[in-house]
């Protein structure tokens, strides 16, 4: 495997764990700031409006920036290890 591959596979690794750290993070403060758990999927009938909007809009932020904060340290981690020829 080249190590051009490796590493993008240890990036997009970074970039999956940082949006699951992030998924927790956005559930801990919707129960602090609603006081009640998320909605388990904001497409159901009895779930409102508000609720559904308010996870969704701020789970797809959080986790859309851990990506992204992910992927750019992964990318510094790359950058800063020295290469060995193959």
């Amino acid at each position: 495997m080249k190590q051009d591959t490796l590493w993008s596979l240890a990036g997009s690794a970074a970039a999956v764990a940082a949006s699951m750290m992030a998924r927790k993070a956005a559930d801990k403060a919707y129960r602090h700031e609603v006081g009640d758990i998320p909605p388990e999927n904001p497409d159901e009938p009895d779930v409102a409006w508000r609720q559904a909007l308010l996870w969704g809009a701020s789970t797809g932020m959080l986790v859309g920036v851990a990506r992204v904060v992910g992927r750019r340290a992964g990318r510094e981690v790359i950058h800063r290890t020295p290469r060995t020829p193959v």
